[in-house]
Order: C-alpha cells, then sequence, then structure tokens
C-alpha cells in the first residue's frame, strides 16, 4: 500500500504555486451555486440513453475518518505546510491551519454527487481523448463539442472552492470494453516546502504515486466510493464539504433556475436528499421553491413554458455557413413578472436573463437555441463562467457573432412589444428631435414614454411622491371665519413660501450621444408650477452604478440643480414642454426610468 496514497510533485525548479488558483478563484463567491450548475451540465453532456433521463444525486454524509482514502498521509500534508507558513500567519497560514485541524476530527463531511445514465469517464489510464485524464491532469481543456456545453474546461474548478482541502476524488464506471474502473483524488493547494531539495507543486493526487496514475482496482475502497455492476457514471465527492444550514436549498433552486427545460423536455432528472426534480414533480418542487425564495424568478419561467396562454414564437436564423435554424420563443404576460428573458441553449442550460425591456406590461419569456450550428456559435461566444454571449470570444468570426445578437435582440424586442403594446395617444411632436432618437436595433426600445394621467394602465416602474417642499399644512384646509371689516384693505400678498405643484402629462427619456454619456428628457406639463424629476439608471449588471454630473434646461442653457440623481426644482408651463440634456460620469448604456417627485 505505500505505492499508492497521495503525492505533490516536485518543482524541480520550476514554477511555485499560490492559494489563489485562478481557476478556483472564479466561484469562490457562490460555490454551491456554482458547482450545482457546472456538475449538472457534464452529466447531460454525457447523457448515454436519449429516451431516457440523465440522473445527477447530490447526497452529504459525515464520514469516519478512516473511510477517506489516504487520510493520514493528507493530514500529514496540511501538518508540514502549516508549520512552513507559521512563520508568516497570512491567509494561506489560516487555510492550512484550518483543514489540520480538520483532519483530526473523528468524521470528514463529504458532498457526494452520482450521475446515471451516463457513458461515465471513458479510457482510464491513457491520456489521449481520454475524458477520465482531461477532468483530472489537465488545466484549460476541453473535449466537448458540438452542442456540449463546456468550452474552457474551468467549471471542473468550481467543486474546489466548496472545500475545506481544495480536494476532490473521482470515480467511474464507464462503458468501455476492458479497464472500464477508474478512481483517483486531486488537490489544489498551495506550494510549501517538504524537507527535500525543491518545494511541492501545488496541484497534488491519490492514487499510484509513480506516474500519478488512477486506480483501476477499487476493492480496498470503503462501499461509499464504488459503484456496482453495470451502474454506468460518473462521482465526484467533495471532501470537507463547507456545509450550510441550507445547501439543499440552494442545489434545489440552482439546479430548478439553470436547468428547468432541461427536466421539462425529460433528459434530466437530479435528486437532492430527499427531493426529486423531474418533469412529474417540477411544478410541485417550484412551489417549495417560492416558499423559501419568494423572489425567485423559477416559476414565471415555468409558466412561459407550460402555460396555455403563454404565446410561441418562431424564428430562422442565418447559420454561417448560409443555411437557416431556429429559435423559439415563449412569452407570458402577468403583473407580477420582472420582464426578464431566460435565454437556452443546447442541452437545456440556461446562460443567462436579459431585461431592460421597456414595456408597460409586465411579462416573462423563455427563448430556447434549437439549431446545432447555431448552438456552437453562441457556447463559443460564452466566457468561462457561462453566463453571456460576447461576440468578441467567437474567434473565428465576431462580425458574423455579433450580427447574430443584434438580430436576436431586434426580434426579442420586437415580439415582446407586439404582446405588450403601448399605450395609445398622441404622439408628442418636438422639432428638431426626429434626427436623435435612436434606432431600432439597439437593444433597448428607442425611447421610454410615459403617461402620468391614464388610469388604464398600472406602471409598476413609475412612483409618484409627494414632496415634502409641496405639503401643505393640514390646519391651513380648515376655512377661518370671516370677520366683517368696514375698512378698505390692500389685497392680500401670496405667502412667500407658497409654492404650486406642476402636474405633468408625459415624459420621455432616450440617449442622444452614447460615447459621451449624453442622454435627453422631455417633460410635458398640463399644470404650471415647480416639480422634482427622479431618475433612474439601469445598466447591464446591477452592480453598475452612474451619477448625473451636469443638467442643462435645454430651453434657456441654464444649469439644473442635481441632488442624488433628482433634479430641480423645474419651474414647469402648462403646455410648454421642457427638455433638458443630462451628462453622466460613465459611458455604459444605460436605460433610464424617470419620475415625478
Amino acid at each position: 500500500m505505500g505505492n499508492i496514497g497521495w503525492e505533490l510533485p516536485s518543482t524541480n525548479g520550476g514554477r511555485e504555486d499560490g492559494l489563489n488558483d485562478s481557476g478556483i478563484s472564479y466561484f469562490q463567491a457562490n460555490p454551491v451555486k456554482s458547482l450545482t450548475r457546472e456538475v449538472i451540465q457534464d452529466s447531460l453532456d454525457a447523457r448515454r440513453n436519449n429516451n431516457k433521463p440523465s440522473i445527477v444525486e447530490f447526497t452529504r454524509k459525515d464520514l469516519e475518518r478512516e473511510a477517506i482514502p489516504g487520510i493520514d498521509e493528507l493530514m500529514s500534508i496540511f501538518e508540514t505546510a502549516t508549520q512552513f507558513y507559521k512563520e508568516n500567519p497570512n491567509e494561506t497560514y489560516h487555510f492550512f491551519n484550518k483543514g489540520y485541524d480538520a483532519l483530526q476530527k473523528k468524521t470528514v463531511s463529504v458532498l457526494a454527487i452520482r450521475d446515471r445514465n451516463t457513458t461515465g469517464l471513458t479510457k482510464v489510464g491513457e491520456t489521449k481523448d481520454s475524458h477520465f485524464h482531461r477532468l483530472t491532469k489537465t488545466t484549460g481543456d476541453t473535449a466537448k463539442t458540438g452542442t456540449s456545453n463546456g468550452s474552457f474546461g474551468i467549471g471542473k474548478h468550481a467543486p474546489f472552492a466548496a472545500s475545506i482541502f481544495r480536494a476532490m476524488l473521482y470515480g467511474t464506471l464507464n462503458t468501455d470494453e476492458g479497464m472500464n474502473k477508474g478512481f483517483q483524488g486531486v488537490i489544489k493547494i498551495a506550494s510549501y516546502d517538504r524537507g527535500e531539495e525543491f518545494p511541492t507543486q501545488g496541484t497534488g493526487f491519490y492514487g499510484h504515486k509513480k506516474g500519478f496514475l488512477p486506480l483501476t482496482d477499487l476493492s480496498g475502497l470503503d462501499p461509499f466510493f464504488k459503484r456496482q455492476d453495470g451502474d454506468f457514471g460518473t462521482d465526484k465527492f467533495i471532501l470537507g464539504f463547507e456545509e450550510k444550514n441550507n445547501w439543499e436549498k440552494i442545489v434545489i433552486e440552482e439546479s430548478v433556475s439553470n436547468y428547468m427545460w432541461a427536466i421539462i423536455n425529460g433528459s434530466l432528472e437530479i435528486v437532492v436528499g430527499q427531493t426529486v426534480i423531474n418533469k412529474d414533480t417540477l411544478k410541485t418542487v417550484i412551489e417549495k421553491i417560492a416558499e423559501f425564495n419568494p423572489k425567485s424568478t423559477c416559476l414565471e419561467f415555468y409558466l412561459t413554458l407550460t402555460s396555455p396562454d403563454a404565446v410561441i414564437r418562431s424564428k430562422e436564423f442565418q447559420t454561417e455557413d448560409g443555411q437557416k435554424e431556429t429559435m423559439k420563443l415563449f412569452l407570458l404576460k402577468a403583473k407580477e413578472f420582472n420582464k426578464r428573458v431566460s435565454l437556452i441553449r443546447g442541452t437545456g442550460m440556461k446562460i443567462y436573463e436579459k431585461g431592460h425591456f421597456r414595456t408597460p406590461d409586465a411579462f416573462a419569456g423563455t427563448l430556447i437555441v434549437e439549431g446545432e450550428e447555431l448552438n456552437k456559435v453562441v457556447r463559443k461566444m460564452e466566457p468561462p463562467t457561462h453566463d453571456d454571449w460576447k461576440p468578441g470570444l467567437y474567434k473565428k468570426n465576431p462580425k458574423y457573432a455579433e450580427k447574430l445578437k443584434k438580430e436576436l435582440y431586434k426580434w426579442l424586442n420586437d415580439e415582446v412589444n407586439a404582446i405588450t403594446p403601448k399605450y395609445e395617444k398622441d404622439s408628442l411632436e418636438l422639432p428638431g428631435l426626429e434626427g436623435v432618437l435612436p434606432s431600432l436595433n439597439q437593444e433597448e426600445n428607442p425611447a421610454e414614454e410615459i403617461d402620468l394621467t391614464s388610469n388604464k394602465e398600472k406602471i409598476n416602474s413609475i412612483a409618484i411622491v409627494s414632496n415634502s417642499m409641496n405639503k401643505r399644512d393640514p390646519k391651513a384646509r380648515k376655512r377661518k371665519k370671516r370677520i366683517p371689516n368696514p375698512r378698505p384693505t390692500k389685497p392680500q400678498k401670496e405667502p412667500a413660501n407658497k409654492i404650486t405643484k406642476a402636474e405633468i402629462n408625459r415624459m420621455r427619456a432616450f440617449c442622444i450621444d452614447e460615447k459621451s454619456g449624453q442622454y435627453r428628457l422631455v417633460v410635458n406639463p398640463v399644470k404650471s408650477g415647480e416639480a422634482l424629476i427622479e431618475v433612474k439608471l439601469i445598466g447591464e449588471s446591477i452592480t453598475e452604478h452612474a451619477k448625473i454630473y451636469n443638467a442643462i434646461e435645454d430651453q434657456t442653457g441654464n444649469k439644473i440643480e442635481i441632488n442624488e440623481n433628482v433634479l430641480g426644482p423645474l419651474h414647469l408651463i402648462k403646455g410648454a414642454n421642457k427638455t433638458i440634456t443630462i451628462s453622466l460620469d460613465q459611458v455604459t448604456r444605460y436605460s433610464l426610468e424617470v419620475s415625478a417627485k
């Protein structure tokens, strides 16, 4: 058994590794969410029988420390590394010290992720075209092609971010003839000095120490790590799983949110503890998600795909070779929805949600890229985290990718506008503005038009708030008894601090110069008086922030007072449109929400 265990290669004078592995860093913010999304993707890509779903099971268990392969060697690694970094008690020292303490306990928390009805990891022990080798030994490499979801090979780092030890065990029973079993451990830590000529590398392995080869005879393993004959698939074990009380809820919601279409069409089934998620139980599971997370969008996207009231549209897009392939869109209106469309490709994985639709009615939508060639392109447009489509990442033909995304967004806007028509009213004509409206192929609608007097339409995004400067003293409403005065009196002047509040019929907001961050507001009052205008800026990401640093009244050229993106007070005259040019401190394109205060 001395030839089997944990071993870290020597640097031999080469590169030393720090603790902040770039692959793991991608997923440290939300490790449980990230690993859920990544491991399910792998199982869908390896689906064995298209008539049956891939099954992914998540099970957490506290194992006796003796059941963990090579536990004593693993503890020795952490003890030596802790002593090495002790003189400089930084983040790396605390990592090793925490791991060493955990390895001395009687039990070790393990999250097991097992899939079934998959091919398993093929060609154990080989290096050429071996899925097992790519998963355990390579970095930045993937064998996935076509509509398979991975393209950077970085998703396999996600489970390490959820491990106290940064350690994983992999097992497989594949469909190969002959050598169809494999088992190997991988650890990703910082280099340290173990008393030899050179320090260790950061990545080590459990298995045959000579050549760092996987085990193919699994008879010595605890039954928890072994499969029954004929039960093909792959096992991933996170050692030292940093358990959260609500990890099951996180996995359930992420599974449903990211793979809803795959579940509905029967290609995926997920088991989290005692919860089974498949096409028959999905509705019940989503209702449970709504209970523990009322802000979840799972229900609205589920209804877009299942409601008989959903509007279904299809459109053919030109592929790179000039052929035509289809995308399908499901749209559903409801006042509680969030005006977002879930974008899905390939095997059923959601890539991201597109928002910033400027419509009066709330809705939700789901778009599915059906064509195989289109899927190949959008897959290459994704960053390592698979949460966007960036045309520049499609190195083969970025111009085609950019054109495809623009056409897709324009189609989405057109279809959304078709089911949520704007409130019909006479248009506002402003001489000189005809040439500054943005073109219809912009991602957002060309302008936002808000009717503040209509009672026929509920506009959730507009809040009309009475300003303290316009409030009347309740006592002033009481009429005082008039006392006759025989002597003539001079006309009383209005109190100097009495302010008349303007009433606004309509406001419009649009971009006039994206490169310089300039936007124009048009205000149409129906009653003269004073008003404050609040401007909310909505970027591509909720983390984006921008401030208005300059506001000019176009009619007079005068500067307007700005306080936390609130303009005014403005003096408005009934029937006289006021136009205002504002400048932002950021040049990223924003959508604007404007409201009277």
